[in-house]
């Protein structure tokens, strides 16, 4: 557990830094309005209240994995690669959908190119996490 903390804490501003020079290329690109930080914009009501009844779904399937995975004597890291699996799935749901309602409905037009290109930064952090065995942050 040596340097625990400080290769998170590393892990996670590389991947941010990452995260915010993508999106800024790609908004200034394709000349799109940044979003703001930690907030949902839905572009209509319907878009919404789907994507609610999807995070809720995804939360319960959750609840429910995690369930058997702690009912089992199943290792650790197993658990936690599949966490991140469906950590995986969630975002590659929810971001296409985002991605779907912006095309569909949003008056900017190249809004839902970002977002897939975001999706895909996201996904790739993950995959990258799993395929590198945690970057020897757990056991």
């Amino acid at each position: 557990m040596d340097h625990f903390y400080l290769k998170l804490i590393l892990l996670l501003l590389g991947f941010y830094f990452v995260l915010y020079l993508t999106e800024f290329i790609a908004r200034k690109m394709l000349k799109t309005e940044k979003k703001k930080f930690w907030s949902n914009q839905y572009v209509n009501k319907k878009h919404l209240k789907i994507e609610w009844i999807l995070k809720g779904v995804l939360t319960s399937g959750l609840v429910v994995v995690t369930y058997f995975f702690l009912s089992s004597k199943t290792a650790m890291s197993t658990w936690f690669t599949y966490f991140l699996l469906y950590q995986l799935f969630t975002t590659v749901v929810l971001e296409s959908f985002t991605a779907y309602m912006e095309k569909k409905y949003a008056p900017r037009r190249n809004q839902y190119i970002v977002t897939l290109i975001i999706m895909l930064v996201l996904s790739g952090f993950i995959l990258s996490i799993i395929t590198a065995h945690s970057y020897g942050l757990i056991a």
